[in-house]
């Protein structure tokens, strides 16, 4: 599918898109959000930014382009969910060339992108055509989902994304670690057709991460190296709630199987011991001592957007011609998996 394939929307979306690229942004585009499991809504375009090393600026975007495009409505609605997810800034970009629309958003603090400004991004070419679409990476997925590897690696590429709106802590981390685990074994194992896809999954679950990451450690920036190494290993091996918190759950739980055998001895300190050395053997150090350094927490956000522009570049970059930054993140990965290197650096 070309871009000339697309929708109106959809052609619409790519190219704001690229325009927020091409000023700094992160951009996801297409983004569910959900409540226990029932569809919400899609979040046309999700903007992250890092203004300076203490702050970041999540953004959601609507993106309406028909002839009565109900901009005052969409400025309530965009408003609206803005609060639901807690973002900093949220924006309307409409067909509507009103006056009123304008002076509406500024009175809620909602950037409008009027028809004026749409209507000039369309009708310029500064963007070049280097990238595939969102609909042209969906159906690389899907050709995989259809193939050996199986897997459903399109639905796993959503619910990726969703991850960065509702869960920006480690817990999302920890989620795309997941993911990334998977994406690393294809692509050790892929050849010809599945190698390339593979590749672009792998790129843009890494950015995603890095993303998280670079959020998850926004506040503990000016603490000294050992203290940041810390919190970023327990952040992985614990979660959100942390050490405490999972050891008062697993009390909790050796507790409750007590209750329930009865008279049957239950040696609770062997439990909470042999659960304490799993969580122990994830070997967090080894993303905790490679993404604290100041120089790879300084870097972390250009190079997640490196890693999105390798996913949905026309053509695919194979491992090993990385640069060296993302190989060395790359070879961070593969070890935190006990994956060989060679296999997927290649």
């Amino acid at each position: 599918m070309s871009n000339l394939d697309l929708k109106k929307g959809e052609r619409a979306e790519e190219l704001l898109r690229k325009y927020f690229l091409s000023i700094g942004y992160y951009v996801l585009r297409s983004v569910e959000f959900k409540y226990h499991g029932f569809d919400i809504t899609d979040i046309d375009l999700w903007l992250y930014s890092r203004p300076s090393p203490i702050s970041r600026e999540r953004t959601n975007v609507d993106i309406k382009m028909k002839k009565q495009p109900q901009a005052l409505e969409r400025v309530l609605w965009t408003k609206g969910l803005q609060k639901v997810l807690n973002l900093e800034k949220c924006i309307v970009a409409t067909t509507d060339k009103r006056p009123d629309v304008t002076e509406f958003g500024i009175e809620h603090d909602v950037l409008i992108l009027d028809g004026n400004f749409l209507s000039k991004l369309t009708s310029t070419e500064r963007y070049d055509d280097k990238r595939i679409s969102e609909e042209e990476f969906e159906n690389l997925l899907t050709l995989l989902d259809s193939s050996s590897y199986g897997g459903n690696w399109k639905q796993r590429y959503r619910k990726s994304k969703a991850v960065l709106v509702t869960k920006l802590n480690f817990d999302g981390v920890n989620h795309l670690l997941d993911d990334i685990q998977y994406y690393l074994e294809r692509v050790a194992t892929s050849e010809n057709e599945s190698y390339s896809p593979a590749c672009r999954a792998l790129y843009s679950s890494i950015s995603m991460l890095l993303i998280l990451l670079d959020y998850s450690i926004k506040d503990i920036i000016f603490k000294e190296h050992e203290e940041r190494v810390k919190m970023i290993s327990e952040g992985i091996r614990y979660g959100i709630d942390g050490k405490d918190q999972a050891k008062k759950l697993l009390s909790m739980a050796t507790t409750l199987i007590s209750s329930f055998v009865g008279s049957a001895p239950i040696d609770n300190t062997a439990i909470t011991a042999e659960v304490e050395n799993q969580f122990k053997s994830i070997p967090a150090e080894i993303i905790g001592n490679h993404f604290s350094t100041t120089q790879s927490m300084k870097n972390m956000f250009h190079l997640a957007i490196a890693f999105e522009g390798l996913a949905f570049g026309k053509e695919t970059v194979r491992t090993i011609d990385l640069e060296f930054e993302m190989k060395s993140i790359l070879g961070v990965l593969c070890d935190f998996n006990s994956i060989d290197r060679k296999k997927v650096i290649r």
